[in-house]
């Protein structure tokens, strides 16, 4: 156990050894402490052809030079004291800086292997005028390239970014002054004077995100690699480096959903995350989901709405999950115009798919004067939204939920038969009110379902030879009423009507 675990401590130190030497700037400080060991400093300059020294002549006036040797980087004539590879000789007391050439010329006698960069569209100003020593010291220095200051405060001397810049979030390379680690000093082929075009250049730190190039869905910044669309560069005010804080970055974009947003305040009806943060739904880079998403659709919801998942395995329930309808086929999923983020009010929402009803319900006493939990008229009197154990979408059973209104009815002494004991003769099942009404309404009188000449025949008759034979209808016997009256339909066996029918041999 105790060999695991040093195999297991081992690996970790090995990985996170490996990841902090890919780091440019980490790379830079190992390199910088191993050349300090160094007895004789590394020569920054070409290879020299051996000659005499010039120190004889040169080092009698310019004695103040000396100091410079002790400096860790120096530059190869100076050195050897090969002071006229670089000055021409001149008159003591001159006062006079000659060089055997043009100074802007000067440096690339020797560093020609600079001269491509003179091809390349983006220069650094110091470079492109042949400024070098704006940079470099001549002689010595104790930074490395003969840099006349640490690479920390070299560029922020001229690039007063402290001053633009000056917000929380800054990028690592940027705050430790490590500006090489994303642009080259002379001149570039890429904006910005950048080592890499684009994401290219953010994925050599950044190469965890680059398996997301491979998902189906990716953000159009993230897809064409303008990562500086949506991140700055050297600090912002944003977490993560987002150009703007919070939700504005998305909505500088996705401007369309700035009206409906300031309309949803007004009225309350936002959802929580586009008031706080896009990406608690939204992945920002790529997803292998539509609208990137990190979920499909319903089980995104159900990571903090769990307590509908439940609704949606019972007998009865919309088509959620399965592929035919989302929760967001209702429910608008940033900002809604009625509560719960409906996409329409009231029974408007039901009308999106029920195309049918709206024509026939609406005449109907159920719309203008049905009373319940959801208003008047509302489709929510009688359905529940989510899932029920009582189809279609019921709040209760059927005859109970029909009697809680139509207790008259209810309370008849005979009445027709109904309930889990009675087979519908017409279309099979359970004999229910729905058996012969239409509850979102019809075209005939009690919304039937058929005119009242039509519509008892389809149980109350048979056709025999051809010929349609009608029921004779028996009225009951009379028979003295009791004294309580009795609600519940008595089960086929002992229906009253039965009886009668037997007794009449008919």
């Amino acid at each position: 156990m105790e060999r695991n675990r040093i195999l297991v401590f081992g690996l970790l130190l090995v990985m996170v050894t490996g990841i902090l030497i890919s780091l440019p700037a980490v790379r830079n400080k190992i390199s910088d402490f191993l050349q300090s060991f160094q007895s004789v400093p590394a020569d920054t300059g070409p290879k020299l052809i051996e000659r005499e020294s010039d120190k004889e002549v040169c080092g009698i006036c310019h004695s103040d030079k000396s100091r410079d040797f002790n400096k860790q980087f120096q530059h190869a004539p100076f050195v050897k004291w090969y002071c006229k590879d670089c000055h021409a000789p001149h008159n003591v007391g001159s006062g006079k800086h000659e060089f055997v050439v043009d100074i802007d010329q000067l440096c690339s006698t020797c560093h020609f292997n600079r001269l491509d960069e003179t091809t390349y569209v983006y220069q650094h100003k110091p470079y492109m005028m042949g400024h070098c020593t704006d940079c470099h010291d001549p002689h010595a220095s104790d930074y490395r390239y003969l840099l006349r200051t640490s690479p920390a405060s070299l560029c922020t001397a001229c690039h007063k970014l402290d001053l633009v810049y000056d917000f929380p979030v800054k990028h690592k390379p940027y705050e430790i002054g490590a500006c090489s680690d994303c642009h080259v000093p002379h001149a570039s082929k890429y904006r910005g004077m950048t080592r890499l075009p684009g994401k290219q250049l953010c994925f050599t730190c950044h190469y965890d995100r680059q398996n997301e190039l491979l998902m189906p869905v990716q953000h159009r910044p993230y897809a064409t690699g303008d990562c500086i669309n949506c991140h700055g560069v050297h600090a912002t005010p944003g977490e993560k480096l987002t150009l703007v804080a919070g939700n504005g970055l998305c909505l500088s974009c996705h401007y369309g959903l700035n009206d409906k947003i300031q309309q949803g305040l007004k009225n309350g009806y936002v959802h929580t995350p586009v008031k706080e943060k896009c990406t608690n739904c939204h992945v920002p880079h790529a997803s292998a989901k539509p609208a990137l998403l990190p979920e499909a659709r319903t089980e995104l919801c159900y990571l903090c709405h769990s307590a509908m998942r439940p609704e949606f395995e019972k007998t009865s329930h919309h088509p959620v999950g399965n592929g035919l309808l989302d929760c967001d086929g209702c429910h608008d999923p940033h900002v809604g115009p009625g509560p719960n983020l409906v996409r329409k009010a009231g029974n408007d929402l039901c009308y999106i798919c029920h195309l049918g009803l709206e024509s026939t319900y609406e005449r109907l006493q159920h719309a203008t004067k049905a009373e319940g939990e959801g208003g008047l008229g509302a489709c929510t009197n009688c359905h529940v939204p989510h899932g029920s154990d009582y189809k279609p979408l019921l709040m209760d059973k059927q005859e109970p939920m029909c009697n809680s209104c139509h207790q008259s009815i209810a309370k008849a002494r005979i009445n027709h038969p109904f309930g889990d004991s009675y087979t519908d003769p017409w279309r099979g099942g359970t004999l229910h009110c729905t058996s012969c009404h239409g509850p979102h309404g019809t075209d005939y009188e009690q919304f039937t379902l058929l005119p009242r000449s039509q519509l008892c025949l389809k149980c109350h008759s048979e056709t025999i030879d051809d010929k349609l034979q009608i029921h004779r209808v028996i009225q009951p016997r009379n028979e003295s009423k009791p004294k309580t009256v009795d609600t519940q339909v008595p089960p086929r066996d002992n229906n009253r009507t039965k009886v009668i029918n037997k007794k009449a041999g008919t």
